[in-house]
């Protein structure tokens, strides 16, 4: 029977109810129990395999214990032995000794607390020194027996892991280390030995997934040693394959061994298992999504689809849409679509109102700038006009002081206030390369009876908010000021530069000169530095002041970029 007579026999009271009786009619009675137990059998399989690869990988990390396990104990015995110990003439005899020819173990040596070679299985060339070796500096400095990563052996000449023991007497003092080197390519012949070889890949890593030694296949990705015991990982390796891997420890935390097959040789019959519990209900499968596509056609789709483009509208602000297509439709959708409509008119009307509140408050605050603008201008025209009637030259110094301070407030106020209102991203925010170089044009007004000092300004193009502006601006009116005042007081010949620039995180503006400079116990301008310590602390940076007697002077501020600037 066919979805749409099927629809025409039951016909639903919701959207709801449709689709439940077309999926419990055609899909549930068969391929819900056919699914569920091919994926309960994959499972199964998948917990085999893990428990195969953990087993593995324990049984080559035990056969590969033994030579680290055995060189620990000789290390700890010769560390008893007073002739090596005490680094007598017997010294390398005991070390031989101890050694007794076993294979894995290439050379003993105990070296001083210098790292000096003293004694050695191996001949070595008199004055060697083992202090520039980072495995031994680590296992000095660890103060325990330690492992290295695969290196040269300096003495003798082979690649190999060298385990250390430092040596320290009763009250803690160090007093050199006796250490014994793991052969490599031992450590290679029993990994191509080890018949677990013959089905997967068999390799000892070092901590990080470094390779010491493996089968004579290469592991195609870098295992992570971390994986708790007992679990596996899963990687896609170089080869593009997929591959599962479980890992155990040969020593300690540094040293590991990864056992590790290829996914789909692994779990090939789970997976065939799998497939076939999956095509089995194919049938009842085809049927249902026949149904299901039936009926969502004509319960879902195809009102989705006009519910789809009036919301389309709603998104490129279309708010009128067509409740009047709805009416037919099933109860869920008609309700769906009745409130996106009853949202898109209250969202229509709410736009408009705000739009209307914010154009207000951009023109207010425009407006606002504007008047602070000219109110403060009218500030520095008061203070121009007392400077003139004030005949005391401190009296007149600290006016024009405070009129260009006034100034840079003005400035900032006028650069918000000719700012374009429709670019939302610069609202708020002042562009510093224009902010310097007008306050540079306001220093070199008020500094006109200095025609000789040349002002140079460069600033890179960032932005920083209007907040954030004022101590700036505060900041490089104090320095240039003062340079003005202390670096150049006999109006000379000379040159300043403001240069603003962000360097890795910071923000950075430094003023130089080439005056007259001054010594760090100087009183010259103590109330302009405290005030540009203040404005630096309001920015959450630093001064860094650097001058000498007539080798000029050099003012910085520092100040972490990511939290004021914009670029």
């Amino acid at each position: 029977m066919g979805g749409g007579r099927l629809l025409s026999y039951f016909k639903p009271r919701n959207l709801r109810q449709g689709l439940i009786l077309i999926v419990f009619a055609a899909l549930l009675p068969v391929a819900f129990v056919s699914i569920l137990q091919g994926f309960s059998s994959f499972d199964n399989t998948r917990d085999l395999a893990s428990n195969k690869l953990n087993a593995t990988a324990r049984a080559v990390a035990e056969r590969s214990r033994t030579p680290f396990v055995i060189a620990q104990h000789l290390l700890s015995t010769a560390a008893a032995n007073p002739y090596v110990r005490d680094m007598t003439p017997r010294c390398r005899e005991a070390l031989s000794a101890t050694a007794r020819n076993y294979r894995p173990i290439v050379n003993f040596v105990r070296s001083d607390a210098t790292g000096l070679v003293r004694c050695s299985v191996l001949p070595y060339q008199p004055g060697a020194s083992l202090a520039s070796e980072n495995w031994w500096r680590q296992g000095i400095i660890s103060g325990r027996m330690t492992i290295s990563a695969p290196v040269m052996g300096s003495i003798s000449q082979r690649q190999q892991l060298i385990l250390m023991l430092p040596l320290t007497d009763e009250n803690g003092a160090q007093y050199g280390a006796i250490s014994s080197g793991i052969d490599i390519a031992y450590l290679t012949e029993i990994t191509k030995a080890a018949p677990e070889s013959k089905r997967g890949v068999v390799a000892i890593v070092t901590n990080e997934g470094g390779t010491v030694a493996r089968s004579n296949q290469k592991l195609p990705f870098i295992p992570d040693t971390t994986i708790r015991p007992g679990n596996v990982g899963n990687i896609e390796g170089a080869d593009g394959n997929a591959w599962i891997y479980a890992t155990a420890p040969v020593y300690g935390h540094d040293l590991h061994v990864v056992y590790a097959e290829q996914k789909d040789s692994l779990l090939a019959s789970a997976i065939a298992q799998n497939r076939t519990s999956v095509l089995l209900p194919f049938g009842a499968i085809l049927l249902a999504s026949l149904a299901i596509w039936l009926g969502t056609n004509r319960l879902v789709v195809r009102w989705l689809r006009d519910l789809g483009r009036v919301v389309s509208g709603f998104a490129k602000g279309d708010f009128s849409g067509d409740s009047e297509r709805f009416k037919h439709a099933p109860a869920e959708i008609a309700e769906l679509s009745a409130g996106l409509h009853l949202m898109a008119q209250n969202i229509d009307k709410q736009n408009r109102e705000l739009k209307q509140a914010l154009d207000a408050n951009i023109d207010l605050t425009r407006e606002v700038h504007h008047r602070v603008k000219n109110n403060l201008q009218i500030i520095t025209s008061l203070l121009t006009l007392q400077a003139s009637r004030v005949e005391e030259l401190p009296a007149q110094q600290v006016l024009a002081q405070t009129r260009a301070r006034i100034s840079a407030l003005a400035l900032i106020h006028r650069l918000l206030y000719q700012q374009d209102p429709e670019n939302e991203s610069e609202r708020g925010k002042v562009a510093i390369a224009n902010l310097m170089n007008e306050l540079c044009m306001q220093i070199r007004s008020a500094n006109r009876d200095k025609p000789g000092v040349d002002l140079e300004c460069h600033a890179s193009a960032h932005s920083i908010a209007a907040d954030q502006a004022v101590p700036l601006a505060l900041f490089a009116v104090e320095a240039l000021t003062n340079a003005y005042r202390h670096a150049f007081p006999d109006a000379g010949v000379g040159k300043i530069t403001l240069k603003f620039e962000q360097k890795d995180d910071n923000g950075t503006l430094v003023i130089t000169d080439n005056g007259t400079g001054f010594e760090a116990d100087d009183d010259i301008g103590q109330m302009g530095l405290e005030l540009m310590n203040a404005f630096a602390s309001q920015l959450s940076g630093k001064v860094s002041i650097q001058s000498r007697i007539n080798a000029g002077s050099l003012i910085m501020l520092t100040f972490p970029a990511s939290n004021f600037l914009y670029g």
